[in-house]
């Protein structure tokens, strides 16, 4: 088996290639070639099967990914957790306490112990017009998450950590998102599955297509993965409730769901931004916003009877298609790859583990 390691120095705090070089770089057979450049080029000439250890976060076995398309060839991935919010890494090693450099090596000792790595399910997006495909294996986004990912970049700088995410989150806040959205059938069960609160479990809806009409606040589709950061446990169900087969998880707040709220004006969008910090919020306490609902006037709480405040769905993939006059729903964000969908066009997702063949240890 051949065994690559990429290295990305920028990433996260930079402190990349001092963790390799101090906790990992003996562990490896003497074969192993080390690379911080050109990653892409020689994972697709080095012999395969091939391991790449990967001292990076999620953007760059995004990049890795993509740049192979399309590929058959097995690669499995090492992940040394060393970007910003290890989304992948802290959702198959769920963090606890301990901070210690073991925490980090996990993936590495399954390697090293001879364990088998597990498949990755990898979410296709195509935007149309001009046609773009991009692959995520953690998250596909619209809405405010997306604007999120795109107005954060321009405080990476100043704000390297997590931080710059709550910045930008403030600075959006009062946006709504025009769009509409289909919602396609998994291939494993036949159909689109609905979380339900009150037997905490997925029930299949009857419609072969789900049909949803915005406005959102909040589309975010995910893969693999439970949360998008150590603590932001945004798709618990996950790890909570196992699917059976590739699917994506869906976590959708529509605001004219709420009892109070009839259209959408100005007034009605600041009032709702305490709601979207309360969703928020409650995702960082291990995911508990999944089971919000209204009260009759409004009114957000864990007990209440009235409509969910988050609709969570399972399916296999989804269509979202934006209002041409609302440049903010055009904005779509592939593990924190930003692209823009032209003013009549839409954005089309469909998990497929099939055509890949891409593999990480746990």
């Amino acid at each position: 088996m051949s065994v690559l390691v990429v290295i990305n120095p920028q990433a996260g705090h930079r402190r990349a290639a001092a963790f390799f070089n101090e906790h990992v770089a003996h562990t490896l057979p003497d074969h192993a070639i080390t690379t911080e450049h050109n990653a892409p080029q020689l994972i697709a000439r080095t012999t395969k099967p091939l391991t790449v250890v990967l001292a990076s976060g999620d953007g760059t076995l995004h990049e890795i990914i993509n740049d192979l398309l399309p590929a058959t060839d097995p690669v499995s991935f090492v992940l040394l957790p060393c970007g910003t919010a290890n989304a992948l890494y802290a959702s198959l090693f769920p963090p606890t306490a301990d901070e210690s450099p073991a925490y980090k090596l996990q993936s590495l000792q399954a390697f090293l112990d001879g364990k088998h790595p597990i498949h990755l399910s990898l979410a296709t997006t195509t935007i149309s017009s001009p046609p773009k495909v991009s692959v995520a294996s953690v998250v596909v986004s619209t809405a405010l998450h997306a604007s999120i990912l795109h107005d954060s970049e321009a405080l990476r700088e100043q704000h390297p950590g997590i931080e710059r995410f709550k910045i930008a989150a403030q600075q959006n806040s009062t946006k709504w998102y025009k769009s509409s959205v289909k919602l396609f059938p998994s291939l494993s069960t036949g159909n689109v599955q609905i979380y339900d609160r009150s037997s905490k479990s997925f029930i299949p809806l009857d419609e072969s297509t789900v049909h949803l009409d915005g406005p959102f606040v909040y589309f975010l589709s995910t893969v693999n993965v439970d949360r998008l950061e150590p603590a932001f446990r945004i798709a618990p169900l996950v790890r909570a409730i196992p699917p059976d087969g590739p699917v994506c998880d869906i976590v959708i707040l529509r605001p004219l769901r709420d009892p109070s709220l009839s259209t959408d004006t100005p007034e009605a969008r600041e009032a709702f931004v305490a709601k979207t910090w309360k969703v928020l919020t409650d995702a960082y306490q291990d995911g508990a916003h999944v089971d919000l609902a209204y009260t009759d006037t409004g009114e957000i709480t864990s007990d209440a009877q009235g409509p969910s405040v988050i609709e969570y769905y399972r399916c296999g993939g989804w269509e979202w298609a934006p209002d041409p006059n609302d440049p903010d729903a055009h904005l779509v964000c592939c593990d924190g790859a930003i692209s823009t969908i032209s003013p009549q066009g839409n954005a089309n997702c469909i998990v497929d583990t099939f055509k890949h063949n891409y593999s990480v240890y746990v």
